[in-house]
């Protein structure tokens, strides 16, 4: 089995024990937001325990953020008061998406193992980290002694090449590859991404990265390159260390290889991300409404693609565009560069950052039949409201193009 750089950082983390395959590996980082941190109160409780080192954990208020119910509101106050409690710095509250949030910090880079709460938590890969999603029970675990078990998972290498069109964004490479592989076809591997020509921004690459799950994938990585430590540099300055020291090839169960010049804009259709055709072939279909934002589309990079789409233009009538920057720190960054006042020109709404529509949890929830074409992640049945609405995943600049014209079309058709 070829473990690739994954499997290293695994091996290397290792401190000796393991069981059935799996090794006991020390954690870098953990990642929690309100709801999963909210279902691990209980046990800490009952365990009498206390978080291993405070210093190594995020926690995100962003689900419920602002909370829209009673409920909601009392799960935040018992998150917040835990974070209080166990005098824990890292707290985002309202600040944006947990997974935008942790690489937009000090805390994670190439070489480590990060742990979140989240499925998602795989976006953090595009440093060139092995990060993966667990569950609640997993990740007290870690949380009290700093420890998890881990199996090298196979693991694949993408090559990725050619020059990417101007239509052509991070969500289309991650149809293209979920499209290639189908439902579970990448189940328990391990997604190993190299950028051959140095051209994907990074956040395409957390895009990419963040929809590795979607295929069943345990974690995706971008081998670190000077994309990746450029990013790091704007981020941090000179004087922060990783533990990346990777030398000579990594070993790969498969290759997969893909020409960018060749691809075309991509939509996933209801009710899977692997249900991937070209956008042209369901030109016409007629959306109620569109958003952009998650912690998959909401970036600066796809806000400016918005931007330049709604440029001088209209949300067609009848149509509902909702915008979501992944991050405050976005958010004003797209005030200042113009964006989001060329998105409340053209009739969009900007909604605060936070993860809202995409799980269906508040501000543009779906009614019954409702048609939505959407940059997040996921479009199973009911996720983002009425079990009956139909929920289409494309890039910003398809979904932009879609919310001006009222029906879903190539955007290349109005770029």
């Amino acid at each position: 089995m070829g473990k690739g750089l994954s499997g290293e950082i695994i091996e290397r983390h290792a401190d000796g024990k393991q069981e059935g395959g799996f090794l006991r590996v020390t954690v870098d980082f953990v990642l929690l937001h309100d709801p999963t941190c909210a279902l691990l109160l209980g046990d800490l409780k009952e365990l009498e325990a206390t978080v291993w080192d405070r210093d190594k954990v995020l926690v995100t208020v962003d689900h419920f953020a602002p909370p829209s119910t009673v409920e909601r509101a009392n799960i935040v106050k018992d998150v917040l008061s835990f974070v209080e409690r166990e005098e824990i710095a890292n707290c985002k509250t309202y600040e944006g998406i947990c997974h935008q949030l942790l690489v937009e910090g000090p805390w994670v880079g190439p070489g480590m193992v990060v742990l979140g709460a989240d499925s998602h938590t795989t976006t953090a890969g595009a440093l060139g980290c092995l990060a993966t999603g667990m569950g609640s029970t997993d990740i007290l675990y870690t949380l009290v002694t700093g420890r998890t078990w881990l199996r090298p998972s196979e693991a694949i290498r993408v090559d990725l090449t050619g020059d990417l069109p101007p239509y052509v964004t991070g969500k289309d490479i991650a149809l293209e590859l979920l499209g290639g592989a189908g439902e579970g076809g990448f189940l328990y591997k391990a997604l190993e991404f190299y950028d051959r020509h140095e051209t994907i921004i990074m956040d395409d690459r957390f895009t990419i990265c963040n929809m590795v799950v979607e295929g069943g994938a345990k974690n995706g990585l971008f081998h670190p390159d000077a994309i990746t430590w450029s990013y790091l540099k704007e981020r941090d300055g000179n004087g922060r260390q990783f533990p990346w020291s990777f030398h000579g090839e990594a070993r790969y169960g498969e290759a997969i290889e893909i020409d960018l010049s060749y691809l075309r804009p991509k939509l996933a259709l209801p009710h899977s991300p692997a249900r991937v055709v070209d956008v042209k072939e369901q030109r016409g279909i007629k959306i109620h409404q569109v958003f952009i934002g998650s912690c998959t589309g909401g970036r600066l990079r796809d806000l400016e693609a918005t931007a330049h789409i709604l440029r001088g233009e209209k949300v067609a009538p009848g149509v509902r565009l909702l915008v979501a920057p992944a991050s405050q720190r976005i958010y004003q960054e797209a005030i200042e560069r113009g964006y989001i006042q060329t998105i409340l020109k053209a009739g969009g709404v900007v909604l605060n950052s936070s993860c809202g529509p995409c799980g269906g949890i508040d501000k543009g929830i779906l009614g019954a039949g409702e048609q939505c074409l959407s940059t997040s992640n996921r479009n199973f049945q009911g996720r983002m409201g009425d079990p009956s609405s139909l929920v289409y995943l494309a890039s910003p600049l398809t979904a932009a193009a879609t919310a001006v014209r009222g029906e879903i079309i190539d955007p290349r058709e109005v770029l």
